[in-house]
């Protein structure tokens, strides 16, 4: 699969972490794709059917309107259980997500052991969890460091996908000619 984000120069390395000059999570836009989907229902519930290079998929939706604190809990709850962040990769996660909520437009966050009302040690051990799987990026500022994009996010809504998958299914890919008399899957 192509990278279609953008290249992000390393100045160097702190503690055995990269330290970037830009946000490397920030996609490069002249490598987007829309995917054909179709959609039964409104807004507010319904199904829809879509297509990848993965094969097609269907999923079932409904929305359910929550207050901040909920969507919060359940965002960090989600990403918990998909991440697998320890405890204290959390802790700092959430202190993260929170600041963020507060400054938007910003792909860069301003963080402190003092100011995180958490334990030294639980604070440091959090922050280089998020460094390591790139939730966040080093900046050459120091206690500044570029938020990772595709884990983050200001917005209003929220899914979380289950997925079933038919077992012993391969999924089927289409097959063109090619000029040399081969074939590609797509």
């Amino acid at each position: 699969m192509e990278n279609i984000f953008a290249v992000s120069s390393v100045q160097g390395e702190k503690r055995g972490i990269p330290v970037y000059t830009s946000n490397p999570s920030i996609p490069n836009v002249a490598e987007f794709r829309k995917p054909r989907r179709v959609r039964i229902g409104d807004d507010k519930r319904g199904f829809e059917v879509g297509s990848s290079l993965d094969g097609e998929a269907a999923i079932a939706y409904q929305w359910e309107e929550v207050d901040k604190e909920r969507f919060v809990k359940l965002y960090l709850d989600g990403l918990k259980q998909a991440s697998g962040l320890s405890k204290a990769g959390l802790s700092v996660f959430e202190v993260v997500y929170r600041t963020l909520r507060e400054s938007h437009g910003k792909d860069t966050i301003v963080l402190s052991c003092m100011t995180s009302s958490l334990k030294r040690s639980v604070y440091y051990r959090g922050l280089r969890e998020l460094l390591e799987k790139e939730f966040l990026y080093r900046s050459p500022l120091n206690e500044t460091f570029f938020v990772n994009i595709r884990f983050m996010f200001n917005g209003d809504r929220l899914a979380f996908v289950k997925g079933y998958k038919l077992r012993g299914a391969a999924p089927e890919q289409a097959s063109l000619p090619l000029l040399d008399g081969g074939t590609a899957n797509f």
